[in-house]
């Protein structure tokens, strides 16, 4: 899953931008982040969302929306308004949120998918297969760098590596045991 802080970033930026509250729960009804102090109160009313089949609702003046990933993991998150607005606003952040969960999820897969690779734990028609679902480059040439470190707890090496090599998305950078 992704991040709380990354979570919280997201909402406080939205918040300042729409000048909407919003809270994101997860589906049992642990507060995960909000822009306002007393979204914990709505802990009882998002559960009771979670368990109905309903995508979105409006209950207590906030705006009820799923957030729900491939896999079927996800938040709910609420837009504190009766208005159209926050219906409105709740909605785009409900998708964004959506958004950030897919592409974190992606990140992740992509990096298992390098290691295994590496590794040799793949057959060959999982290699095309996979390469084809993350949109990686199967006829690339690639170059395979393994640099061993005197320490292994410093991550200094790996952050100057994916400030090199990581930002143009075509060049891998995994940490391989």
């Amino acid at each position: 899953m992704i991040s709380n802080q990354i979570i919280k970033k997201t909402i406080d930026d939205l918040r300042a931008v729409t000048k909407v509250d919003l809270a994101v729960f997860e589906t049992e009804g642990t507060v995960v982040a909000g822009t306002w102090d007393d979204c914990a109160s709505f802990s009882g009313a998002v559960a009771l969302f979670s368990s109905s089949p309903a995508e979105s609702q409006e209950v207590q003046g906030c705006h009820f929306f799923r957030v729900t990933d491939d896999d079927g993991q996800g938040y709910v998150l609420l837009a504190r308004g009766g208005s159209e607005d926050a219906h409105v606003i709740g909605k785009v952040a409900a998708l964004s949120l959506q958004s950030l969960m897919n592409a974190y999820r992606e990140r992740i897969d992509r990096n298992s998918f390098i290691q295994n690779l590496l590794l040799d734990n793949l057959l060959l028609v999982d290699i095309y297969n996979r390469a084809k679902k993350l949109h990686i480059e199967t006829e690339a040439r690639r170059v395979v760098y393994v640099i061993e470190l005197r320490s292994d707890n410093d991550s200094t090496a790996m952050e100057i590596l994916r400030g090199l090599y990581g930002a143009n998305g075509r060049d891998f950078i995994t940490a391989v045991d």
